[in-house]
């Protein structure tokens, strides 16, 4: 998730949900209109709306990390973010409500647990189609961007920044994006490391990892040991999976 726009956007996130939470601390819901006074229902919602969402917005990022749950349809990947996330935010419904208000004792957990996890279940798949949507709607635009280009070279070489040059060495995969990597730097664009390659073909390069893809005439040595190190032109160095270290011999880097 480094250097991901999504990381960029999380503070504006945190003012829409500390919105929210004042929203709530003023109505009152759940029975704490009645329990709990104005301050109180501000603290109380401020706090367990806010680790709800670090928790949820955490894992979430980190199950888009994983393959193959990556692969799943976002609402079953997310709903199970929503479960999981609900065990913390439980936790914190019974201290801050017992630190502001009369006690809940702990055996009540298993009772609060299934309302507390159809209110999490629900915002983490909300959060989740909210991403895929703007997802979708930025990869369209780059689409229609691309076919306007003029049709010379490959696909893929229409997409990487002048900045950047020509001078292709590898591709990493970072959540939703792709980082190119050249001789001269680096920058991400929002690709599927699959497309790329489709893009590329298979006469200019192999994948190495299943987060790696290295260009042919990229590798300059071998760092051998546990798992093979191929180490580019750059200096920048490339871990070489087991099940591809074939298609790395092939190319004669191994």
């Amino acid at each position: 998730m480094r250097d991901s726009p999504y990381l960029r956007r999380l503070p504006w996130q945190f003012l829409g949900v500390l919105v929210l939470c004042v929203v709530m601390g003023v109505t009152g819901p759940f029975g704490t209109y009645g329990t709990m006074g104005l301050g109180a229902r501000l603290a109380y919602f401020a706090i367990v709306g806010s680790l709800t969402w670090v928790v949820v917005a955490g894992l979430g990022a980190w199950s888009g990390q994983l393959e193959p749950i990556n692969r799943w349809p976002v609402y079953v990947r997310m709903g199970i973010v929503g479960l999981l996330a609900a065990i913390p935010s439980t936790v914190a419904v019974i201290v801050v409500h017992g630190w502001l208000s009369w006690p809940i004792p702990w055996r009540a957990y298993l009772e609060i647990y299934p309302d507390n996890a159809f209110l999490t279940v629900v915002i983490a798949v909300l959060i989740g189609l909210g991403v895929e949507q703007r997802l979708r709607a930025v990869a369209d635009a780059e689409r229609a961007r691309v076919a306007e280009l003029p049709q010379a070279g490959p696909d893929f070489f229409r997409r990487i920044p002048p900045v950047l040059g020509r001078d292709l060495l590898a591709l990493e995969m970072e959540d939703h994006y792709l980082r190119i990597h050249t001789a001269i730097g680096s920058d991400l664009i929002l690709l599927r490391l699959r497309d790329a390659m489709a893009e590329l073909g298979p006469k200019r390069g192999r994948q190495v990892h299943r987060s790696w893809w290295v260009a042919e005439g990229a590798v300059a040595s071998t760092e051998r040991g546990a798992r093979p190190m191929l180490v580019l032109r750059n200096g920048l160095k490339v871990p070489v999976s087991k099940s591809f270290r074939e298609p790395a011999k092939e190319m004669g880097w191994l």
